[in-house]
């Protein structure tokens, strides 16, 4: 089997590309002749869903919003992971981290930066960038509220999975394993890599407001790949920074006293404040237990294969 590893660099960008365009495309077409037949519902009405849509939609859109996830992020990125190399694992980062703390700070330090992510997108909210911008952001914005009008356990449990656990798998593979490695190949440190994924990472979200929010999680979930040396503690910390929202909507529709809580205007300063210490002292920590990406981490080749290469392209000049 010839792998993908064996071909230019910018022939390999363009078959990552074709995977990706083919699974989004693919996916829409079974969604419009399948799901769609199947639910009644169309996916014009899907994507405007919003507090106020019956819960059987709600329910069909937030399905489908996790098959669009696995099918534009994770399925193309693990196939080509799996076509390029005969370790797709190791290829897409996904070894175990260096020290058994890490996974911990990971998960404090997303929870810090949380609050600190909020507090952006909620100044730049502020901001009026005109009717056009403010018609798409409410939209997104009601569709998130439909989503998070968590009523039970189990509906929490679906949640969870679709908002939280899917996202960080396929986006992390897709954008710190697989579209960082393209980046590092062509530059001679880690700085362009991280801040062109975390810009492609926030393009990828309709969260308008969000923008620069998301962008700089980004830029952090990057910088945790790189200093944990292992692409399931930025899986850990995308799903936590997904998943705390989540179990924060859920407590505050379960209990009254946190829904007061989170709904008084002087939470956010609060939680902004002890999130900036968390996040401190936990991203401190991190550093001081870090495992750093191996300089040839993005290599289509280890040194051994190389060296084997060299050696039989000379013995077989020495039998000619």
């Amino acid at each position: 089997m010839r792998y993908f590893r064996a071909y230019p660099w910018a022939f390999q960008l363009l078959l990552f590309l074709l995977m990706m365009f083919t699974f989004l495309s693919g996916s829409r077409a079974i969604v419009l002749s399948v799901l769609t037949k199947m639910t009644g519902f169309t996916l014009e009405q899907l994507a405007a869903v919003g507090p106020a849509s019956p819960a059987a939609m709600v329910s069909v859109a937030i399905w489908v919003q996790g098959i669009l996830n696995l099918a534009i992020f994770f399925m193309p990125a693990y196939l080509f992971a799996y076509l390029s190399t005969p370790r797709p694992g190791e290829f897409l980062g996904l070894r175990k981290p260096g020290k058994s703390i890490q996974p911990l700070l990971v998960v404090l330090v997303m929870i810090g930066a949380t609050p600190l992510f909020q507090g952006i997108e909620s100044i730049i909210g502020k901001i009026n960038f005109g009717a056009a911008v403010k018609a798409e952001q409410e939209a997104n914005d009601n569709m998130m509220m439909a989503f998070l009008n968590i009523s039970s356990f189990a509906s929490f449990i679906k949640i969870f999975v679709i908002m939280a656990i899917v996202p960080a798998l396929g986006e992390e593979i897709f954008f710190r394993g697989v579209m960082m490695r393209f980046a590092r190949q062509r530059s001679r440190n880690m700085v362009m890599p991280v801040i062109f994924t975390a810009v492609l990472f926030s393009l990828s979200h309709t969260n308008i407001y969000g923008y620069l929010s998301i962008f700089l999680a980004g830029v952090l979930l990057a910088v945790i790949y790189n200093v944990t040396g292992s692409l399931w503690c930025s899986i850990l910390g995308h799903m936590s920074f997904n998943g705390l929202q989540v179990i924060l909507m859920y407590a505050s529709t379960r209990n009254a006293g946190v829904k007061h809580f989170l709904e008084q205007s002087s939470t956010l300063y609060l939680m902004v404040a002890g999130g900036a210490v968390l996040f401190g002292v936990s991203f401190y920590l991190l550093l001081k237990n870090k495992t750093p990406l191996p300089a040839n981490w993005s290599d289509n080749f280890t040194p051994e294969e190389l060296e084997k290469e060299n050696w039989d392209l000379m013995s077989k000049n020495d039998d000619e």
